[in-house]
């Protein structure tokens, strides 16, 4: 299922990526032509282009939406002025350095970003061995802040709530969003398990080991494990 979903998800990537190579292209043709009427429509769909661009703004952790917004950043004149052009006007030469340099600064913003979550996971992690759970659970926000698409951090900012007794957020962090990334999620659905078997809620436990048997037949002992220590839990 993970990999049948990983793989919709890599073609939908695919096909979009496609889409905007054609696009490109389409522009290029028309900024390179000797026909003036279709440089200038080339000129017009290269600065749309370029100004409509969707970037992510923030990601709403209540009702799991992605807001969208776009970049207006005025195109570079400098770059408009090439090869003698007025600033109305552009060449293939300027476009495609835009396109570039936009590729290029999402990438980098990007790895700034997991450079930023890998500190604040570590230095989350290391205050949760420490049994410092608010504090771990302050760092894996500001994870969460950099990078907010990991099951990972999910999971362990929801195991942090567990040892805070924050069992609905717990919860909120594992079905809207663990399992919404990854359904299969064994850790995910034994955490969710976890949780609705301390806030005491019988139902909810049993359909999370099903759910966990069901979707992962092969680690059928390992969750018969984690149950005997729910139980062992249970009697203690």
């Amino acid at each position: 299922m993970e990999a049948s979903s990983a793989l919709g998800k890599t073609d939908e990537e695919f096909c979009n990526f496609m889409h905007r190579v054609t696009e490109v292209e389409s522009i290029i043709k028309k900024l390179a032509s000797s026909d003036r009427e279709l440089q200038n429509i080339g000129n017009e769909e290269a600065k749309k282009y370029l100004a409509e661009q969707p970037i992510l703004e923030n990601i709403d952790e209540e009702k799991v939406a992605l807001k969208i917004t776009t970049n207006r950043t005025i195109v570079n004149q400098k770059a408009l002025q090439s090869d003698g052009k007025s600033p109305n006007e552009m060449s293939q030469e300027a476009f495609m350095e835009e396109v570039s340099q936009d590729a290029d600064k999402r990438y980098k913003d990007r790895l700034v970003r997991q450079e930023k979550m890998e500190t604040f996971k570590k230095q989350a992690a290391l205050s949760f061995r420490r049994g410092d759970y608010e504090r771990a659970l302050v760092l894996y926000n500001k994870a969460i802040e950099q990078v907010k698409d990991s099951v990972l951090l999910y999971n362990n900012r929801a195991l942090t709530k567990i040892k805070l007794g924050l069992f609905e957020q717990a919860k909120s962090d594992l079905k809207n969003w663990a399992l919404r990334l990854n359904e299969d999620c064994l850790k995910s659905w034994l955490l969710l398990a976890k949780t609705n078997f301390l806030s005491g809620n019988s139902g909810e436990y049993e359909e999370c080991i099903s759910q966990a048997k069901k979707r992962n037949p092969g680690d059928i002992q390992f969750i018969k494990g984690a149950i005997l220590d729910y139980a062992r839990k249970m009697e203690d």
